[in-house]
């Protein structure tokens, strides 16, 4: 299993951080400008600016932002764009640009920094040549001098997020098909048996805060006592499935804070899938508000709380390749182990692993994992109750030199997709279907 990264910076903001505490109003610390404005309040900063991919004529980069001066509510971070680039898109910021003077200002939710606090953006851009990381960066118009990394993006990323090892993934006694199996009897009691003592995701979908990260805390401190991986599903974004059967989720200015307390809540290393169908359905209702950024910064939250996040991209027969590719380097790669296929969908494994393959081939070989709960017939075309399915493949770790990390259960079997098909309620346990798709497995 992997080790729980830190954050890329902070070694060197503790240290810049205590440098600048000492001395007064116009004072460098190493080599951190600082600066008193007339009401006494001190400007310091520095500003982390790394291109973390690049393509013919595109490139994308991380900002980080720390705040070594007082206190603030409120920031904009400007700089000069190197000649023959532009920024394009900006999330987790709002984005004014002069020519090649760009500005970035804060988005509300992530306004307020402490001392030693960070804010983070993130930018695609366009470029005649080789991404060029910019030469200096301000602060409401005070420079930014501490150190500009870069990195060169054929490199590998620097914060590795490891191999899968050989988890176990955790068998939950908590779930509705664990109870039917236990009241059940005859065949139907072997047939649910095939369910409930299988691992498959707990999903995080309330969005009450404490709630969520209650029944997190309970969920992963079990899985850590039975010595096994937890794997949960973290489905609460704004506009969540557009309305339809599982319509729901945070508030906008409540999403981060929502993410914060999950994390916190977490015990040992799950693996995360992070939003079923966000990126897939990503511009396609209202309501959504900056999910980019929301994804980014979920996955970073998530990342530095030390899940493994897979970023779910939907399954292959909704979005091409190449745009599933390129809504997952919108995000970025940075705080993510790869990405999730076939998520509560029924494409078989051989064709989701062709299509995910090809995936990550176009993001570098990035790792991803497929959902094979109720995959051992394929598709039909139908998404919402399909009849005639059966339960797929068994999770398991997967190691033969492709890109593939697992098989996971990430959809519940026997629960409901929505009131379609003749079934109850999404996420309702519904036997007549749960009894099919065992009865229909090749196992």
């Amino acid at each position: 299993m992997r080790t729980a990264r830190r954050p890329r910076s902070t070694a060197r903001v503790a240290a810049l951080t205590a440098a600048a505490l000492v001395g007064g109003a116009g004072l460098t610390a190493g080599a951190v400008t600082l600066a008193t404005s007339a009401s006494g309040a001190t400007t310091a900063c520095e500003v982390d600016y790394v291109v973390t991919s690049s393509w013919a004529g595109g490139f994308q980069a991380d900002v980080t932002l720390t705040n070594l001066g007082d206190a603030r509510t409120g920031w904009e971070v400007s700089w000069q764009q190197a000649d023959g680039d532009r920024v394009a898109q900006v999330w987790n910021g709002r984005l004014t640009q002069d020519g090649a003077q760009v500005r970035v200002t804060d988005v509300g939710w992530n306004g307020s920094l402490a001392t030693g606090a960070t804010a983070s953006f993130g930018l695609i851009g366009t470029s005649s040549g080789a991404a060029t990381v910019p030469a200096s960066f301000s602060l409401d118009g005070v420079a930014c001098t501490g150190g500009v990394p870069t990195t060169d993006p054929s490199d590998p990323p620097t914060d590795d997020p490891g191999t899968p090892g050989d988890a176990t993934f955790f068998v939950d006694d908590g779930t509705q098909a664990w109870d039917a199996w236990q009241a059940a009897s005859g065949t139907d009691r072997a047939l649910l048996e095939k369910i409930a003592t299988t691992p498959q995701a707990s999903w995080v979908t309330d969005a009450d805060p404490a709630a969520a990260a209650a029944g997190v805390a309970d969920y992963t401190s079990r899985a850590a006592a039975a010595g096994a991986t937890p794997l949960l599903a973290v489905y609460a974004i704004p506009g969540r499935d557009c309305g339809s059967h599982s319509g729901g989720g945070t508030d906008e200015a409540a999403y981060r804070a929502w993410v914060e307390q999950v994390a916190g809540a977490m015990v040992g290393e799950p693996w995360v899938v992070l939003e079923p169908d966000a990126l897939p359905q990503l511009g396609a209702c209202d309501g959504q508000g900056d999910r980019v950024g929301m994804l980014a910064d979920a996955a970073r939250i998530l990342d530095e709380a030390g899940a493994r996040v897979y970023l779910d991209v939907g399954h292959s027969a909704w979005l091409p390749a190449s745009e599933a590719a390129s809504r997952v380097q919108q995000v970025g790669l940075e705080h993510v182990a790869g990405f999730a296929l076939n998520v509560s969908n029924y494409r078989t494994t051989d064709e989701s692993r062709a299509y995910g393959e090809e995936v990550s081939a176009l993001l570098g070989g990035v790792p991803f994992v497929v959902d094979t709960s109720r995959n051992g017939n394929g598709s039909n075309d139908e998404w919402c109750n399909p009849r005639g399915r059966a339960l797929g493949e068994r999770p398991a770790v997967v190691d033969d030199a492709t890109h593939l990390d697992a098989l996971l259960w990430v959809k519940r079997p026997g629960e409901s997709d929505g009131a379609c098909n003749g079934g109850p309620a999404a996420g309702a346990w519904w036997q007549e279907i749960a009894l099919e798709l065992a009865r229909n497995a090749s196992w």
